[in-house]
């Protein structure tokens, strides 16, 4: 598969995943410049969205209110624009660059929504294409210009940055797999005034044609760390992981990290990653949760390990 592909169609993570997952401080990007700006009526409330027009749209030190060592989400929602007796369908797409990143190409189809505005009466826009991922904060924060592709019908963005806080505590333990997999441990190790510091943790190994499954009761919320090894000699690596709940797509989950100075596999002293994660709520009843993977370039010939926690709510 693609990357382009890959994008277009697993990355459109879904949104309400993440609604109840804590609590969300959301920072609404604005782009850099003079860009034409509408106000769009969104079930009763007004959002801001910018014109994607021919020249694009720059956004400038994306992330960068918030604290360092934990991965943020960055989220563009896109809508085109359609007259409300004209085609149901509105194709559109458009290309996304961060920090001079090889572009990712973009490309829904959508249909009309009961979004209006008084910018434009007598227009309706479409449902919002969603498009979420993964980095680690950085303190300059993130450079993203996004491009329409040729023949592009109007389109609208909104572009935030969220980090996820939670207010209570984990519950003891972590969750294990339902056929008991192998587990591995990572050690780490902390200097302090009075010596060295070791804390051992258990984590699954994620390899090529493997897959992770869980057993989850819900309604609960679920904290997913990630951490893939070093193999390449390089300080800086980044990984791809789907996530399928009762066999249906949640969405593929990218993360961009850096090697750790601390941590390694205690079997076999390789080195890994700083941790990336993201949080999952559980519906209620009995739900099972699928890890594998993807063959997105070499991705799936690297090694990422798993380990969950489920968050205890006071």
């Amino acid at each position: 598969m693609s990357q382009n592909l890959f994008y277009r169609i697993t990355l459109l993570t879904f949104y309400f995943l993440f609604l109840n997952s804590g609590v969300i401080y959301a920072n609404i990007e604005k782009p850099i410049g003079e860009e034409n700006k509408i106000l769009l009526n969104i079930v009763g409330k007004e959002r801001a969205y910018h014109e994607l027009d021919e020249n694009g749209l720059n956004y400038e030190g994306v992330g960068k209110n918030f604290e360092m060592g934990d991965s943020i989400r960055i989220g563009i929602y896109s809508r085109s624009i359609k007259a409300q007796t004209g085609k149901k369908i509105r194709n559109y797409g458009f290309t996304v660059e961060i920090d001079s990143g090889e572009p990712q190409k973009l490309k829904y189809e959508k249909p009309g929504d009961d979004v209006i505005s008084a910018d434009r009466p007598g227009w309706n826009y479409t449902e919002a294409g969603v498009w979420y991922v993964y980095m680690p904060v950085k303190k300059q924060g993130y450079i993203i210009k996004v491009k329409p592709l040729k023949g592009n019908p109007v389109v609208y963005l909104r572009l935030t940055s969220n980090d996820l806080i939670k207010e209570d505590k984990f519950t003891e333990g972590f969750l294990e797999t339902v056929n008991r997999q192998d587990r591995w441990r990572i050690q780490t190790n902390e200097e302090t005034d009075s010596g060295t510091v070791v804390t051992t943790l258990y984590w699954y190994p994620l390899k090529k044609n493997k897959q992770l499954q869980y057993e989850i009761n819900g309604p609960a919320t679920v904290r997913v760390f990630t951490r893939i090894e070093f193999n390449n000699g390089n300080p800086k690596d980044n990984y791809y992981v789907r996530i399928r709940e009762d066999g249906y797509d949640l969405g593929t989950y990218y993360f961009d990290t850096e090697k750790s100075e601390k941590s390694s596999v205690s079997k076999t002293g390789k080195t890994v990653g700083k941790w990336r994660s993201l949080w999952l709520n559980i519906p209620k009843g009995k739900h099972y949760y699928t890890f594998t993977l993807p063959n997105i370039e070499d991705n799936s010939d690297k090694t990422v390990y798993i380990r969950l926690k489920k968050w205890q709510e006071d």
